[in-house]
């Protein structure tokens, strides 16, 4: 066990080290081509470029435009700090994918806590070094430090909701600041990106109703009064907003970027079809491209010839892998995947980006990898035993 820790700090230390290192090189690099934002590899601006202008036109006492609270965190910054340099929010993403790691490590723990599992000393440093390896490997994760994302801080806040729901819904000790720290999570989710707590909500709500039927009926219930429920809310109340958003405007927002701002990573799936069954038809095409995309009929060129091999490969065998082992899974693993997939289902609704599911979805493919770890690591335990016998 000893030794399986010793593992696991070290390559902790080393992931956080590599992210540190990448981190101001990319800003070494994108100085000397003369924007310290970002490298802006494929040309044109950035989220990064627009979140820095709006922090800056902050500092200067200037009107600038709250998408959301990011701006208005790093104008802050600069002006409690003095540091007006991109290298500071550089730094603060940083904290933010530290942070991000230990709570998804926490989130391994709680599985193993789930239950008192005998095994949680043996397999959780395995499971813990798993993770941080993926995190390493993950491209897309990497990629953020192109520019000054907000993503990682939503991943994060994502994360630690779902870490503080399962200790208050799961555990028998509620503490108060648990509890606080779940509102100030959520409220902070939904201040980066509104439906993400939308997104969130949601998922706990499915959860709580569903645990609320017997098993043999609750698949096939949710199944089908999502389907009815769903088809009403799209027939008569489309233009009905939720979070000053309605599905009408999401549908219009994913058109506009197939009709008059599309990019080279389209997917090209219209939702805005003439009936329900149509749109239901679009609908799951669009969400296997945002839960897996590239699918091979959508390899366009060598860039989403390596995302689909790097990326939509491995998580097609992990997810694979999860549903092989669907009968091990915990009532605390089905919610963590749970909220994966609602999160999914969500950015199908309104992505058609290749290139920009890469970036979505990684909240959902964080919290199957999640999953994935601690599944894997105890399957490795038991065949290890059964070896030896």
């Amino acid at each position: 066990m000893n030794s399986n820790k010793n593992t696991l700090l070290k390559v902790q230390s080393f992931v956080f080290f590599i992210y540190f290192i990448l981190t101001t090189l990319v800003f070494v690099i994108a100085a000397k081509w003369g924007n310290t934002v970002s490298l802006q590899v494929f040309g044109g601006g950035d989220d990064g470029v627009f979140y820095w202008e709006q922090a800056q036109n902050l500092v200067a006492g200037k009107a600038w435009i709250m998408t959301s609270i990011y701006p208005l965190i790093i104008g802050n910054m600069i002006k409690i700090t003095g540091i007006n340099s991109v290298y500071l929010v550089r730094m603060f993403n940083y904290f933010g994918f530290v942070l991000l790691a230990l709570f998804s490590m926490s989130l391994v723990n709680i599985q193993f806590q789930y239950g008192k599992n005998p095994r949680i000393s043996q397999n959780t440093y395995n499971a813990k070094t798993l993770l941080l390896l993926a995190f390493l490997l993950y491209p897309s994760l990497l990629s953020l430090n192109l520019s000054i994302y907000r993503d990682i801080w939503i991943y994060l806040f994502y994360v630690l909701s779902t870490y503080l729901t399962i200790k208050i819904m799961f555990f028998k000790e509620r503490r108060f600041i648990d509890i606080v720290m779940l509102v100030f999570s959520l409220g902070m989710l939904g201040a980066f990106r509104g439906y993400a707590l939308f997104s969130y909500i949601l998922g706990l709500a499915i959860y709580l109703f569903s645990r609320k039927m017997t098993s043999f009926i609750r698949i096939r219930s949710l199944i089908l009064s999502a389907f009815f429920l769903f088809g009403i809310y799209y027939t008569f109340l489309i233009d009905f907003s939720i979070f000053n958003i309605s599905l009408e405007r999401a549908l219009d927002y994913r058109a506009s970027f197939i009709d008059i701002h599309p990019g080279g990573s389209q997917m090209w799936i219209s939702l805005n079809g003439s009936n329900y069954i149509l749109f239901l038809i679009n609908y799951l095409h669009s969400y296997m491209g945002n839960l897996l995309g590239p699918l091979p009929w959508q390899i366009s060129g060598i860039p989403t010839l390596l995302v689909f091999l790097i990326e939509s490969i491995p998580m097609f065998l992990i997810l694979r892998y999860l549903w092989k082992k669907k009968n091990q899974l915990t009532q605390v693993q089905k919610y963590i995947l749970l909220q994966a997939f609602v999160w999914i289902a969500f950015i199908g609704i309104t992505n058609d980006n290749l290139g920009a599911a890469t970036r979505l979805r990684a909240i959902g493919w964080i919290l199957f990898i999640i999953v994935f770890v601690v599944v894997y690591s105890n399957n490795m335990h038991t065949k290890k035993i059964l070896g030896k016998c």
